[in-house]
């Protein structure tokens, strides 16, 4: 009997899990990632980015970033919402340089140093200032082994 109960029981919470995920119902669709992150218009998200941390010949681990970029100005928003693949290929580029160069192994990630090279690195892509590069998250995964 016991174990009749504690199945009901599971059973109906994992049926209240999906709507009470969903927003008890409402019927919303759930955020997207620039809803969740901000509601300003002037906010570009962008994909998570990840490089390699080297030294010699092996890989140590990964720096994973997630980012965006704020660009105030409706015309340069338009140009760098254009230029997505020039501007992901520059912060790929910087996120590298940072890790095979600036990043020492065992040690926390420097946002002010890794900041001002996608900082240069957009701004040479773009052409121009006036896009902010904003970190939303810096992650060191260490390879196992």
């Amino acid at each position: 009997m016991r174990r009749r109960a504690l199945i009901l029981g599971l059973c109906a919470a994992l049926g209240a899990g999906p709507a009470a995920a969903a927003g008890s119902g409402s019927g919303q669709a759930p955020a997207t990632r620039q809803e969740r992150l901000t509601s300003a218009e002037s906010f570009i998200p962008l994909p998570t980015l990840s490089a390699g941390v080297l030294q010699r010949s092996s890989t140590l681990g990964t720096i994973v970033v997630d980012m965006g970029i704020d660009v105030p100005d409706a015309e340069l928003r338009r140009r760098a919402q254009l230029n997505g693949p020039r501007l992901r290929d520059a912060l790929r580029t910087a996120l590298a340089v940072y890790a095979s160069t600036y990043y020492r192994d065992r040690t926390a990630p420097d946002p002010a140093q890794l900041t001002r090279l996608m900082q240069q690195s957009i701004d040479q892509a773009l052409g121009a200032p006036g896009a902010r590069v904003l970190l939303v998250n810096i992650i060191y995964q260490r390879r196992q082994g």
